[in-house]
């Protein structure tokens, strides 16, 4: 009982307490109480203040506490089992001290006085501190490292100002220093705290290379030790310009030799000595970088530094020059090699070329914006493409709608019937959304192209959406594979044996998008294979059947404006439709059958044609933002489809009480 009475205090603390900044004073001091009954308490803070920490360890021990007006800063503390609430004094007053405070006893009371001979641990007086300068505590329990070694490497690798206290009987390690520094040794810490098997920690303090370059070059020459099952870990302890190292002890010894050869001082006789660096992509390829970045070496001249030196003599009338020792010529020129594996570009190069490559890589690895491209593909009969003319035009709230260019309502349906078409829409009816700052058009066709979903001689046959970056070809394909007769031979046993190759049949859209300021340069591809047919041929006694198809193709490049819609047609197939009516049995009598029989072609046409929006993506908001407003459409769609069910009769009704059902459906 006394067991699960704790369990629920400490899941009750465990979940209210993970953010300190949620805790009221009031609850603080009620589960102390609690924690108080049971004589154990679970430290588990993040980001606590100190005040709030006295109030609570005041209410735990039942001490009166008096603290100065100055007593500022919070501290995290993790701790996964209780202790005891002696346990829990004794810690605060270490955390106390770590602050340069010290705690007196006196009568009947505590006071938390200023430590005087701690000024160094004071944090400079500046008129505008940054978040780095600003002091913090840390607190660890260790699991299994020893505390007494490791106390002394944390003591070695704090700031100035920071300040290193071990609690032996607890394990507990307390540090204050500078956030960042302190990020360095939580790292450390926990990275000595985990340490199994033949693995050996050491630690580089490097002079003269930068320990962001080094860790990186680590990685990528042991990067194939992990396809191996060897365990290694490198950790960048950049405000320290220091490495810790963990990994079995000959690749130690391999890492020792390495940072030996690049911490050197760069003196005038190595300035143009070439060694190895290491750039760590951010958004490009490195693969990619590395070919553009090769290919651009090649054809420079390269000069050294020392080529300053370079003498020019005239030995027996003939002219020669003289450079000094360790020159670099143009055949040795410094090359660039990626690792995929880490998109790391590794930089074979002096200091002063290496300079420039870096400086190249980064204009050129910036992140790219994006661009999400909605697409709707329909299929429509030439029939229903006038019929959609006469609703959409009915549609519109303003009475119709204008095309991009004057192109009127009435012509739509003509202009979409002629090959090689390409339009954009601009209607004067639809929803505007605002996203970054841009407003984005959904235009009503769109909206009527929904509702006619499932009317005659109109089939929406994909509706997908594609994310890609600026200048990055996407495909959309909408196909499925269908066998096609190859060959016939025959076996040993004559045997007819045919074979297949199988092909996509269906349509496929690719779009390269360009952005240009708030506009979307789209060089678009559309293809279109359809089966329109079979034909059947015989070899001797057997034949077979052969899918004829037919091709259809649009290649364009167009100018849309952010979040407007284009449309793709003039993709029209033929199709002739037999039909046989007649009346039963009598049709059916030989010879005057035919009496009885009525037969007839229709011929047909269907359209295929595309929507296409496309939306500069800027932040992964603005992809929530459109996908809410799609979703909205859609909705607001489907329940007009289901109230409004006589929405394909139409021309039935009045154009005044169309508008009116379709504004109170969409908010106007």
């Amino acid at each position: 009982m006394r067991f699960s009475k704790f369990l629920i205090i400490f899941i009750l603390f465990f979940v209210v307490f993970a953010k300190a900044e949620n805790i009221s004073l009031d609850y603080l001091l009620k589960l102390s109480k609690e924690f108080k009954k049971e004589n154990k308490v679970l430290l588990n803070f993040e980001k606590i203040d100190l005040k709030l920490l006295t109030y609570f360890i005041s209410s735990l021990t039942g001490k009166n506490i008096i603290y100065p007006d100055n007593l500022k800063g919070e501290i995290s503390l993790i701790f996964n089992k209780p202790i005891t609430i002696k346990q829990a004094w004794d810690i605060y007053t270490a955390i106390l001290k770590s602050r340069s405070y010290v705690v007196v006893e006196k009568n009947g009371y505590y006071e938390i006085i200023p430590e005087g001979l701690s000024r160094k641990n004071t944090p400079p007086i500046t008129e505008k501190p940054s978040k780095s300068a600003e002091l913090a505590t840390y607190v660890y329990k260790l699991k299994k490292a020893d505390i007494i070694p490791l106390t002394n490497i944390l003591r070695g690798l704090k700031s100035p100002r920071g300040v290193v206290y071990s609690y032996n009987p607890a394990n507990i390690i307390i540090i204050t220093d500078t956030k960042d520094n302190i990020e360095n040794l939580k790292s450390l810490i926990s990275f000595v705290d985990n340490l199994s098997g033949d693995q050996v920690i050491k630690i580089y303090n490097l002079k003269y290379a930068k320990s962001s370059e080094v860790s990186s070059a680590i990685n990528a020459i042991l990067s194939d030790n992990t396809k191996k099952g060897v365990f290694y870990r490198v950790i960048n302890l950049n405000s320290l310009n220091s490495i810790a190292v963990k990994a079995p002890s000959n690749l130690i010894n391999q890492i020792d030799n390495f940072i030996k050869s690049v911490d050197k001082p760069l003196s005038t006789e190595n300035i143009n000595q070439r060694t190895f660096y290491t750039i760590k992509l951010k958004n490009s390829k490195a693969e990619e970088l590395a070919n553009i970045l090769n290919k651009l070496l090649e054809n420079i001249q390269l000069v050294s530094v020392q080529q300053a030196n370079t003498k020019t003599e005239k030995i027996k009338g003939k002219t020669v020059i003289v450079r000094p020792p360790n020159i670099n010529s143009n055949k040795d020129k410094p090359k660039v090699i990626a690792d995929k594996f880490t998109n790391t570009l590794i930089v074979y190069a002096n200091k002063a070329e290496f300079q420039a490559i870096k400086n190249l890589v980064e204009n050129l690895d910036k992140q790219k914006k994006q661009v999400l491209i909605t697409a709707l593909i329909a299929e429509v009969s030439q029939k229903a493409l006038k019929e959609i003319g006469v609703r959409w035009q009915i549609f519109g709230s303003s009475g119709g709608a204008a095309f991009k260019g004057g192109i009127s309502t009435e012509g739509f349906y003509n202009l979409v019937g002629s090959t090689n078409f390409a339009a954009g829409i601009l209607t004067s009816s639809g929803r505007s959304v605002n996203v970054s700052g841009n407003t984005l058009f959904f235009p009503d066709l769109l909206f009527l192209m929904s509702l006619l979903e499932k009317g005659t001689g109109f089939n929406i046959v994909s509706s997908p959406k594609i994310l890609t970056m600026d200048n990055s070809k996407a495909l959309i394909n909408v196909s499925q594979v269908t066998p096609f007769a190859s060959s016939l031979k025959f076996d040993v046993n004559g045997n007819p044996i045919i074979n297949y190759d199988y092909k996509e049949v269906g349509l496929k859209l690719e779009v390269t998008p360009h952005i240009n300021g708030k506009n979307i340069v789209m060089e678009l591809h559309q293809e279109t294979n359809e089966v329109i047919g079979f034909e059947k041929p015989q070899i001797g006694q057997i034949s077979y059947v052969v899918p004829i198809t037919s091709k259809r193709e649009i290649d364009t490049s167009i100018t849309v404006e952010n979040g407007k819609t284009v449309v793709l047609g003039g993709l029209i197939s033929k199709k002739t439709i037999d039909t046989m009516e007649g009346v039963p049995l009598l049709s059916d009598i030989p010879l005057i059958g035919n009496l009885f029989k009525y037969k007839s072609k229709e011929f047909n046409k269907t359209n295929l044609f595309v929507f296409i929006t496309p939306f500069i993506i800027n932040t992964p908001e603005d992809i929530a933002k459109i996908t809410e407003e799609h979703q909205k459409i859609l909705e607001k769609l489907n329940k007009m489809k289901k109230t409004n069910k006589k929405i394909r009769k139409v021309e039935t009704k009045k154009k005044k009480d169309i508008i009116e059902d379709y504004n109170s459906y969409f908010g106007r």
